[in-house]
């Protein structure tokens, strides 16, 4: 008696316990309500599924590609402003409508050219000024009586003021086939006015690849059968899907403007496209209907099974990817909302992957940008000064020291000209110290003194290269006069990190002086202390904020500077 009654609790607590039993008996006592009921439910809630699907994919989607175009159009805006700055400076309009007729002339038009390969991105085709007479600056090579010859180039309105958007077209105008172009770019236009002087009546036109846009066009074409339609700021047409539909009041309608440019983003959806899966329940409820008990009873049995195993399987991949596994993806074999739902989970985690890549990407390019700018920013008077030094040696002796003078100048510049490696071991760069010294030797003689202690096990160590260069020209352009006084340079380790300890007897620095010398927020010009704050920050962006330079100082005892890093090895490749 008492093993029937712990059967029967046991029977009744199961479907508490199992979610098989539990959809089972609720297919089963569906099956048993009038089918009618049932079949006006699972339409409403099935539409209602399929609506909040496709409107969140559909939002979402159409946000990206306002985020997409936002960028391109604001990075295009952005570098014709700088152009237009470049070209307003009184100091660069040196340059002509024409070829360089003379060696200064070419000097400032490579100038202007590299000018303008800085300022491309991984997107950028090209970057030009196009001036009236035909003339053109910037990198790949195009032919501009075949880009005034093309469509879109003769819609540019004449007079035109303001920026202009030639939309998307092909890059059928460069001279060069083999600089693996996409098939489409994405133009912009500025036109120059009379105050630029040389260049009225020429254009400033950029252009980026607009592969991923289209794609991202296409994709909506495709995945959700979508009628997309692009138009600027006038009503002007920028992209139509070819093909197009005309619209219905019933349509699923999602519209985007850009910030940058004022662009209109329509993306239109038919309704027959977002519910369709609700209309293909229809026949299956009249289906259902006509069905016995049993069939009810057996479908009940195995639909419960399989929806289980496939809820277990998406709650698994989920947790994989909850724990940091993004590489995790669902296959749950069908097309129905289970299906639907593990094909968003699968776009939705390889977004956050590509975009974790873009991330670590940007901000990779972002560091070595800054990097190469704080080292393109080394004051050039080095340079200026050794030439004078060699020019006197040459006038005033001709002996074989003049020889010695321009070997060191050579190694003194491959350290600073040499961009491939930043980080180089410190007994390279006591190389380049070395020879520097020599340099100084030649022009002040034997009026200064140098002393340098360097543990012999530290050599092998990683410092930003051309870091201790330009601290020691410090020392001689402001705080000696004409070269005498004395240098102490030493290296050690301190509580496991690298200490260097560079000391001068010279002039030293004012106080207020010193205040601003590691502020990033004071504007810096000439040499007054831009050396000492490019070095700061190069260590500060290889090895961390909190690594960096110290200075101290009081006028005529001279000055002090202490620079802490990490202690890192050179990587050796294996052969």
């Amino acid at each position: 008696m008492n093993t029937a009654i712990r059967r029967m609790q046991s029977l009744f607590f199961y479907p508490k316990r199992n979610l098989r039993a539990k959809l089972f008996l609720f297919f089963l006592i569906v099956a048993i309500i009038p089918l009618n009921i049932l079949g006006y439910l699972s339409y409403a809630k099935s539409s209602q599924i399929v609506q909040a699907q496709i409107g969140q994919y559909g939002q979402s989607a159409v946000n990206q590609l306002q985020a997409q175009l936002d960028t391109y159009a604001s990075q295009m805006q952005m570098t014709s402003r700088y152009i237009y700055s470049y070209l307003l400076d009184p100091l660069n309009n040196t340059l002509h409508e024409e070829e360089s007729s003379s060696y200064a002339s070419f000097l400032d038009q490579k100038n202007f050219e590299r000018f303008l390969d800085a300022h491309k991105t991984m997107e950028s085709t090209g970057i030009y000024l196009i001036t009236q007479s035909g003339y053109y600056y910037g990198s790949p090579q195009i032919n501009v009586d075949r880009l005034r010859q093309s469509d879109w180039w003769k819609a540019i309105p004449s007079g035109l003021h303001g920026e202009y958007w030639t939309g998307f077209h092909a890059p059928d105008y460069y001279i060069a086939r083999n600089l693996n172009l996409p098939d489409q770019v994405m133009g912009f236009v500025f036109p120059l006015s009379s105050q630029y002087g040389t260049f009225t009546n020429g254009f400033i036109f950029i252009e980026v690849d607009a592969t991923k846009v289209l794609d991202s066009f296409r994709m909506l074409e495709g995945e959700l059968h979508s009628f997309v339609t692009i138009r600027d700021a006038s009503g002007r047409a920028i992209y139509d899907t070819p093909q197009a539909a005309m619209s219905k009041a019933d349509d699923l309608v999602w519209m985007k403007t850009l910030e940058s440019n004022k662009w209109t983003v329509e993306v239109r959806t038919p309704y027959e496209q977002v519910y369709r899966s609700v209309n293909v329940i229809q026949p299956l409820t009249a289906a259902v209907i006509a069905g016995t008990l049993l069939l009810a009873l057996i479908v009940s049995f195995l639909f419960s099974s399989q929806i289980t195993k496939r809820i277990k399987r998406l709650k698994n991949k989920m947790e994989l990817v909850g724990i940091g596994k993004l590489h995790s993806r669902i296959d749950l074999g069908s097309e129905d909302e289970l299906g639907r739902l593990g094909n968003s989970f699968n776009s939705m985690v390889e977004q956050i992957q590509t975009l974790i890549q873009e991330v670590t990407k940007k901000e990779q390019l972002k560091k070595e940008a800054e990097l190469r700018a704080f080292h393109y920013q080394i004051n050039p008077h080095l340079l200026l000064n050794t030439l004078n030094s060699i020019q006197w040696q040459a006038k005033l002796k001709g002996d074989d020291e003049i020889r010695q003078t321009i070997y060191h100048l050579t190694k003194v510049l491959e350290g600073s000209l040499i961009t491939t490696q930043e980080l180089v071991p410190l007994h390279k760069e006591l190389r380049t110290v070395e020879h520097y010294l020599k340099i100084q030797e030649v022009r002040y003689g034997g009026a200064f003194e140098f002393q340098s202690s360097v543990e012999e096990e530290l050599n092998h160590y990683l410092i930003p290269r051309m870091t201790l260069q330009p601290l020691l020209e410090n020392c001689f352009f402001h705080g000696f006069e004409d070269g005498e006084g004395t240098i102490k340079l030493t290296v050690a380790k301190h509580k496991g990190e690298l200490m260097l300890v560079l000391a001068d007897n010279g002039e030293g620095i004012p106080e207020q002086r010193l205040a601003t010398l590691l502020d990033e927020q004071m504007p810096r010009s000439g040499r007054g202390g831009l050396g000492c704050f490019n070095v700061d920050q190069k260590f500060k962006l290889h090895f961390g904020e909190q690594y960096g330079m110290k200075i101290e100082s009081q006028e005529g005892k001279g000055t002090t500077i202490t620079i802490r890093w990490p202690m890192k090895e050179e990587i050796k490749e294996t052969p």
